[in-house]
């Protein structure tokens, strides 16, 4: 492991090495990213959507040249004709071998959905209907803008609760049509954006090639204990990315010229499952106080040492 000088300008530039600049704090609620209506049949409600999740707190390194550590750029280049300026690349579709039908911004508006900016609620279900792969990713808070938009809302609020419904719909986002699942969560509308159904793979390929047979009595016993003692109350503050924080001093110490410090690999003894299930079992039920089932030095906020395969 090394440390690349950059030239004096560049080096007034940089910030100092630290778990913020590497992975910021959670931002305020900020702007709105979305604002239209919910709409119900008749019922409009204004609304203003918000992020749910902090973005950009990926660790990311740059591609340097290890001669003089200036950051690697990279250039449009035609094979044929060399560097290509932006203005001169078109968007083609490939329709047979080295064949492309070039499709110019006037014909690709005409696919783009209609900017309606509504939300509109389509049907009702159990949420027991969904399957959780449709999850895309991407979750918004849903919030009434303006005064008048705080009766209907609350009214739907509690509606949904009352009769333990998630609501299914359809909204153009970031310019493409998505289906989007509203939900309530305490007193606010959440919205999960989802991925249209055929886009998600049946599992029944992957259920063939399970082996077929009954499973023993003793060990779905031992099974269902292991679960019944696991099962206590989530301290959602365990669970926290240390990416950043693990990253920062891995580059302090680089640049202090230390030692990295690796934690041992933890020796995992190879056991039957029946007893592999008996002493989890024994285990978890002597903890004293079984409020996690991470590893120490993950709740002392220190990487857990690897498990050997």
């Amino acid at each position: 492991m090394s440390v690349l000088s950059l030239p004096a300008a560049d080096q007034a530039r940089s910030l100092a090495v630290t778990p913020e600049n590497l992975g910021a704090a959670p931002a305020p609620r900020g702007r709105a990213s979305w604002s239209g209506l919910m709409r119900l049949s008749l019922v409009a409600v204004p609304v203003k959507a918000y992020p749910a999740t902090v973005s950009g707190k990926e660790s990311h390194f740059n591609q340097l040249h290890a001669g003089c550590g200036q950051r690697i750029r990279y250039e449009k280049h035609c094979p044929v004709h060399g560097k290509v300026e932006a203005g001169a690349i078109v968007s083609g579709y490939p329709v047979a071998p080295d064949q492309y039908v070039v499709l110019d911004e006037a014909d690709l508006d005409k696919l783009r959905p209609a900017k309606d900016k509504a939300l509109v609620l389509e049907r009702f279900l159990d949420p027991r209907q969904l399957d959780p792969a449709l999850f895309s990713g991407r979750t918004l808070y849903l919030l009434p803008d303006g005064p008048a938009a705080h009766q209907p809302y609350l009214v739907l609020v509690q509606a949904m609760q009352e009769r333990h419904k998630w609501a299914l719909g359809r909204v153009v986002l970031s310019g493409h049509r998505v289906l989007a699942l509203v939900r309530v969560s305490g007193r606010v509308l959440t919205v999960h954006v989802l991925h249209f159904p055929t886009q998600l793979r049946p599992s029944a390929a992957w259920e063939a090639d399970l082996r077929p047979g009954a499973v023993p009595e003793a060990e779905r016993q031992l099974a269902a204990m292991l679960i019944d003692a696991s099962s206590q109350a989530i301290s959602w503050s365990e669970y926290r990315d240390e990416t950043a924080e693990q990253l920062a001093a891995l580059v302090e110490a680089t640049l202090q010229g230390r030692p990295i410090q690796i934690p041992p690999a933890e020796e995992t003894p190879v056991l039957s499952l029946l007893d592999a299930l008996k002493q989890s079992v024994a285990k978890i039920t002597q903890d004293p106080q079984p409020t996690s089932t991470l590893p120490r030095a993950r709740r002392q906020g220190k990487k857990a040492p690897r498990r050997s395969p």
